[in-house]
């Protein structure tokens, strides 16, 4: 295909690269002048596909968006369809408006609309949007991770469960009943996409409702309980080293202070020593020792603190006598804005040590 190509013809390859559901889908600067000239006379021209990885120039994108615009508010006219013609004309349009604008309400609603008259496979979507998700122009759109997690609710046969009295558990958007092997995915798919965004809120929601679902599973299906535990220690560990290499990322603080606090708040012994086995307050407070000047590793230090295990009186009084001297003090090895801050974290440390963030 040439440079010259109609859209038309631009789109209909677009959209049948999509289709075949590549394994990352990302978008470049530019119209792609850069790569086609080094790979001219390829089929995919002007896009880039190279083993299942889809780059698609943005200047591309937007003049072949126009076009799906018309495809969709047409083939939306005549829907529900009457040939099968309309149904892949509103799944591959919609397909190109979702990608060029993933808050897209309609396209989003669309689909799902197909899906519940299995036109379209909840697990094939799936696996559409989890080529979306890991992207830079994709991976901050609340909308997009609502989707996925509707479309886990239909594509997981949900187990017959009671429903419990624990409301620190169970929430209004949730993922119930979903075996722990299918939520495995979900936490690797947000962690590539909060490498794009360290301070991905959406996603960090959307891994802390799977990880509330495996908090209820582990306390509905006993047999399930040694694998969840596994899993969540392995999920702290986890997000103890990304903390490690994201210090100022309140989000992630966010979430594994909510996990903790939902752990701890668990009528169950063996869900509450699993947060006694993690160190966490050892771990919190010896990074604000390396990075004083950090709010974020303040706020986790505070609720560590709370939920820490009684034994490990001695490491928090040791802590807090710190905390105090850092109160009091500029900290040599800070510079003077640094020190400022330092001094006023560790104020408001003292004055809610013992109140939950």
């Amino acid at each position: 295909m040439s440079r010259s190509t109609p859209i038309a013809q631009t789109y209909d390859l677009l959209t049948s690269l999509l289709a075949l559901n590549p394994s990352t889908v990302e978008l470049v600067p530019g119209d792609g002048s850069s790569w086609i000239s080094q790979n001219a006379g390829t089929s995919y021209e002007p896009f880039l596909f190279v083993e299942n990885n889809l780059g698609i120039p943005q200047k591309i994108l937007y003049s072949v968006y126009l076009h799906a615009v018309g495809v969709f508010n047409t083939a939306l006219r005549k829907h529900p369809p009457q040939t099968s013609n309309v149904t892949e004309a509103l799944i591959a349009s919609s397909s190109v408006l979702i990608l060029a604008n993933p808050s897209h309400q309609t396209a989003l609603n669309t689909r799902k609309q197909l899906v519940r008259e299995e036109k379209i496979d909840p697990c094939r979507e799936l696996q559409f949007i989890a080529s979306l998700l890991p992207s830079h122009h994709c991976a901050k759109h609340a909308e997009l991770w609502y989707h996925r997690r509707w479309l886990l609710s239909i594509a997981h046969t949900p187990r017959q469960v009671a429903i419990q009295s624990n409301t620190e558990i169970v929430s209004s958007d949730t993922l119930l009943d979903i075996a722990p092997d299918s939520l495995r995915p979900e936490l690797d798919l947000t962690a590539r996409a909060c490498e794009l965004y360290p301070r991905n809120y959406f996603a960090w929601t959307h891994r802390l409702i799977c990880t509330r679902s495996l908090l209820r599973i582990a306390t509905t299906f006993p047999e399930e309980r040694d694998k969840i535990i596994s899993m969540l220690r392995c999920e702290i560990a986890e997000i103890k080293r990304w903390i490690e290499y994201h210090v100022s990322d309140y989000s992630a603080v966010h979430y594994i202070t909510t996990l903790v606090q939902c752990l701890h708040q668990a009528n169950h012994s063996f869900l509450r020593d699993t947060i006694k086995d993690a160190g966490l307050f050892g771990h919190a407070s010896s990074l604000v020792r390396a990075y004083p000047d950090h709010e974020s590793l303040w706020m986790y230090a505070r609720t560590s603190f709370l939920e820490s295990d009684p034994h490990s009186q001695e490491l928090m009084e040791r802590f807090l006598g710190e905390a105090r001297s850092m109160s009091e003090q500029s900290n040599g090895n800070l510079g003077g804005n640094a020190a400022s801050q330092c001094h006023e974290h560790a104020q408001r440390y003292l004055s809610r040590k013992w109140q939950v963030c």
